[in-house]
């Protein structure tokens, strides 16, 4: 960094003198210039007095004293009312900047002397907002690790506990047993593509295929995927078209979409194990409803079901499709797309995940 560079002369003094140096310092120069205009003035009447008269030199040493004397108090002013004013303005902003080194383990304890000034005050209050959203995030990041080991351990398992089987089994060398290893391969192999996908959909580096696709089609091949998979296991999935409708976008990320939100509705149906997708003309959209009979989202947590790292109060469930992780990656796909979406849920009635897509004929006039 140059020396004559703004910012190097910001750091360079910013580091060297506290706030408390700079109010003395500037309340120095004040007094300096308040001194010199009581010479001035002085001078000037002594000058006005003296002028054509024979002056006594006893008042001249008096006029002196006095000189003296007031630039003593001047200082003293300067020095008493500079220390409180320092003190005053500086106690709490260093109190702020100690507490804040608290922020990186998620803590902030509000200083003592924190309420004086009103931006102090409003400086500690975003800084307890932002300790307790740290220690969300890091509460939510330690669940969410502990949820992601569970469910990479269980086909782990499943898979080492099938493939020893079946090597000291010859017996065991069944169809039916390959099957098991491969799907719970293809497990493994979907909870990690959508975490390289949450991470490159973080980084912005995700980029869309845009091209005009039938998604009724779609839905009605994904479910009949699904439905194969999940008819083993007693789940139903029914899938009511209103008519044949064309989009324009990644019909990849709408598949990823669409298999997150029927992966997490049948991972959380009720005991009918039904989930019924619905799609119908919404305007100038094409709007598509997965709802599953389960218990619910309570109210309190509607707005933060889309959050990076959220998980729900109720027990973790392991997945029947997917990873059961993919909702943030679902609204980052849909704000690429230009979708709108949202959830719709009452305790006790089960949830709706909805999204829109603009028709494929309008997606330019709508957008």
């Amino acid at each position: 960094m140059k020396r004559n560079d703004l910012a190097y002369r910001e750091t360079f003094l910013a580091g060297r003198l506290g706030i408390r140096a700079k109010i003395l310092i500037y309340l120095a120069i004040l007094a300096g210039f308040i001194i010199s205009a009581v010479w001035m003035l002085q001078g000037v009447l002594v000058y006005s007095a003296s002028r054509g008269l024979n002056v006594p030199p006893q008042l001249l040493d008096a006029v002196r004293t006095q000189f003296f004397l007031t630039v003593g108090a001047i200082l003293l002013a300067t020095a008493l009312v500079g220390f409180t004013m320092a003190r005053s303005v500086s106690e709490p902003i260093i109190e702020t900047n100690e507490a804040a080194k608290q922020l990186s383990a998620s803590r902030y304890t509000r200083p003592p002397h924190s309420g004086g000034y009103r931006e102090i005050a409003e400086l500690n209050d975003t800084l307890v907002r932002a300790a307790e959203d740290l220690g969300r995030v890091e509460d939510l990041q330690r669940e969410l690790i502990a949820n992601i080991s569970h469910d990479l351990r269980t086909p782990l398992t499943m898979i080492i506990g099938y493939a020893e089987a079946m090597r000291d089994i010859p017996e065991e060398v069944t169809p039916e047993n390959m099957q098991i290893i491969i799907d719970e391969t293809n497990r493994l192999n979907s909870m990690v593509n959508e975490v390289l996908d949450f991470s490159r959909l973080r980084t912005g580096s995700l980029e869309l295929e845009e091209k005009t696709f039938s998604l009724t089609a779609q839905i009605r091949e994904i479910c009949d995927r699904v439905s194969k998979m999940a008819a083993v296991e007693g789940y139903t999935v029914i899938f009511e078209p209103a008519e044949e409708r064309t989009v324009t976008g990644d019909s990849g990320r709408i598949s990823q979409v669409l298999y997150n939100l029927l992966g997490n509705a049948l991972t959380y149906t009720g005991e009918d194990r039904t989930v019924r997708i619905r799609q119908q003309d919404a305007g100038s959209r094409v709007r598509v409803e997965i709802s599953d009979s389960g218990e619910g989202i309570p109210k309190d947590e509607l707005p933060y079901i889309f959050d990076r790292y959220y998980r729900s109060r109720e027990n973790h469930r392991r997945a029947v499709i997917g990873s059961g992780l993919g909702l943030n990656i679902c609204r980052s796909i849909l704000e690429k797309h230009g979708a709108r979406y949202g959830v719709k849920s009452e305790e006790g009635q089960g949830t709706t995940f909805w999204f829109e897509l603009p028709k494929a004929a309008e997606k330019t006039a709508d957008a």
